[in-house]
C-alpha cells in the first residue's frame, strides 16, 4: 500500500510541473469545444433546447472542462504559493468575466445567425469558469466529487456505447466497424475516465459529496432518459434503452463506491493541510 501512495505522490508531482498542468487543462478545454462544436452542436443551437438544460447535455465535454479545472485547482492548493494561488484565481476571475461578455454578444442585435446559435456553448463555458474561480482556492471535497464523479461515468458511457457498436456492427457486417470516430472517442473517453479517477487520489469522497454527486446525476440521467436530452448514437447499432439503464446503474454504483470510501476506517485527505492543520478540501 505504502509503494502505491508513494507511485500516486510521485505521479501528481509530475502533473504538477507547469508545463504538464497546462498541457493537461488545453486538452481538456480544447476537447470541450470541440465536443460541442461537433457531437452536441445541433441540440446545443437548437431554439427549442431550453436553458436550464444546457448544463445537463454535454455530458463528456463539460466534466472534461470541469475535471481539468478541478486538477488546476487541487494542484494550486498543494503545491502553489499563496501568491500563485491568488493570481491563477485572479486569472480565472477574468476569463470567465470575458467569457461572459462572449455569450452575451451572442444576443446583440444584428448577431450573425451562426453566432447566435452558439449561445448554449459559451454560457456553459463562462458558468465552468466562474465555478472554477469561485472555489480556486479551497474546493470542498463535494464538488471535487462531482467533478470526478462525471468524467467516471461518462468515460465509462462512451466506452460502453462504443463497445456496443462494434459488436452490432461485427454481428450485423462480418466484422467490427472501427471508424475513426468510434476508436479516437474510445481512447480519449479512456483517458477521461483515467483523470476522473486520478483526481480522487486528491481528497476524500464524503457522504455528503457522494448524496450530492448522486442528486446530481440522477437528475441528469432524467433529463437525458427521461425528458429526451440524451447524446445522439447510432441507434441502429447501439441500443438506447440499453445505455438508459447501464448509466443509471453507474449512477448508483459510483455512489455506492464514494459511500465506502466515505466510510473507510483510516482513509485520509491527501491534501495540504491549511493554515490551521484543517484539511483544505474539509
Amino acid at each position: 500500500m505504502r509503494w502505491m501512495t508513494d507511485k500516486v505522490r510521485m505521479l501528481q508531482g509530475f502533473i504538477a510541473v507547469p508545463q504538464v498542468l497546462a498541457l493537461v487543462v488545453v486538452v481538456d478545454v480544447a476537447a470541450y469545444f470541440a465536443g460541442l462544436l461537433y457531437w452536441y452542436g445541433p441540440v446545443m443551437a437548437n431554439p427549442a433546447t431550453p436553458m436550464w438544460a444546457w448544463p445537463f447535455i454535454p455530458d463528456c465535454p463539460l466534466f472534461g472542462l470541469l475535471g481539468g479545472l478541478g486538477l488546476l485547482m487541487v494542484t494550486a492548493q498543494r503545491y502553489w504559493r499563496e501568491e500563485g494561488q491568488a493570481r491563477g484565481q485572479r486569472w480565472l476571475w477574468i476569463a470567465a468575466g470575458l467569457a461572459l461578455v462572449v455569450w452575451l454578444s451572442t444576443y446583440l442585435p444584428g448577431a450573425p445567425a451562426g453566432w447566435s446559435a452558439q449561445a448554449a456553448m459559451w454560457a456553459v463555458w463562462s458558468w465552468a469558469l466562474l465555478i472554477g474561480a469561485i472555489w480556486f482556492r479551497r474546493a470542498p471535497a463535494w464538488l471535487l466529487g462531482i467533478f470526478a464523479f462525471g468524467q467516471i461515468k461518462y468515460g465509462i458511457w462512451t466506452i460502453t456505447a462504443w463497445l456496443l457498436y462494434w459488436r452490432s456492427t461485427a454481428a450485423l457486417l462480418g466484422a467490427p466497424h472501427f471508424s475513426f470516430d468510434s476508436v479516437l472517442m474510445t481512447i480519449t473517453h479512456v483517458g477521461l475516465m483515467a483523470q476522473g479517477i486520478f483526481l480522487l487520489t486528491y481528497f476524500r469522497p464524503t457522504v455528503r459529496g457522494a448524496l450530492a454527486a448522486f442528486g446530481w446525476f440522477a437528475l441528469s440521467d432524467f433529463v437525458d432518459y427521461g425528458l429526451g436530452f440524451y447524446p445522439s448514437v447510432p441507434e441502429q447499432f447501439i441500443s438506447v434503452a440499453f445505455m438508459q439503464w447501464s448509466t443509471i446503474a453507474v449512477t448508483f454504483l459510483l455512489t455506492g463506491v464514494y459511500l465506502l470510501l466515505a466510510r473507510r476506517p483510516g482513509a485520509t485527505r491527501t491534501a495540504r493541510p491549511g493554515p490551521e492543520g484543517a484539511s483544505q478540501f474539509a
